[in-house]
């Protein structure tokens, strides 16, 4: 607290929050995420607002470009788009969501992708955990992007950045403060990209560190 305003901010509480387990402390969190027991604490690492897509792209040995996204997407994601609209609970998509089969599209595409944070993210040997932190904010859905809503939108990138690292890695995806009725958390759920035990409480994470 400063000048005895309480600091509402997510990426504070979130900060504050998982501070605890830098190191050694991150396993805690992995395991109860389902990291398998035998995985030694130094074998985690935790990072927090992480834009992985932004900085893979910023080395130089990396080839990234909106042509090669569009194509990784494509290839890994032939069927969001109808997912999405079968789902039902969405509003309606506009005609470029979800889509990246032209050069504009697929330009939109590769700045939704570039400009995804995720806020909590543990990397383990076989897995990558990549966490929603919400504290009063709602999970966010913009109909101007391709990938228009949050949750699928990090999912999307994950998968994709692990693709092009050439990782055998599983992407696992959670959220931590939010209400699991909410409609993204509904829908990765429902598709099976979700657990429905990854919908955390601050209480639950905090206590790990104690």
């Amino acid at each position: 607290m400063v000048l005895e305003i309480d600091n509402q901010s997510e990426n504070w509480k979130t900060a504050r929050c998982l501070a605890p387990l830098f190191g050694r402390g991150a396993i805690h969190l992995a395991r109860l995420l389902g990291e398998p027991t035998g995985t030694p604490p130094e074998k985690v690492q935790l990072e927090l607002f992480w834009k992985g897509m932004r900085d893979y792209r910023r080395e130089p040995a990396n080839r990234c470009t909106e042509e090669i996204l569009g194509e990784r997407y494509r290839d890994l994601f032939r069927d969001l788009r109808s997912r999405i609209k079968s789902f039902g609970g969405f509003q309606k998509l506009q005609h470029d969501n979800y889509r990246a089969d032209t050069e504009p599209r697929q330009a939109k595409l590769a700045r939704n992708l570039l400009n995804t944070e995720i806020d909590i993210v543990l990397e383990s040997p076989r897995h990558l955990y990549i966490g929603e932190a919400k504290y009063k904010g709602k999970l966010h859905a913009n109909g101007t992007y391709v990938l228009v809503h949050q949750l699928v939108r990090q999912y999307v990138m994950a998968k994709i950045l692990v693709d092009l690292r050439g990782c055998d890695k599983t992407v696992v995806p959670f959220v931590l403060g939010a209400n699991r009725e909410r409609r993204q958390i509904k829908f990765m759920i429902e598709q099976g990209l979700m657990n429905e035990d990854h919908v955390l409480s601050w209480p639950t994470v905090t206590r790990l560190s104690l």
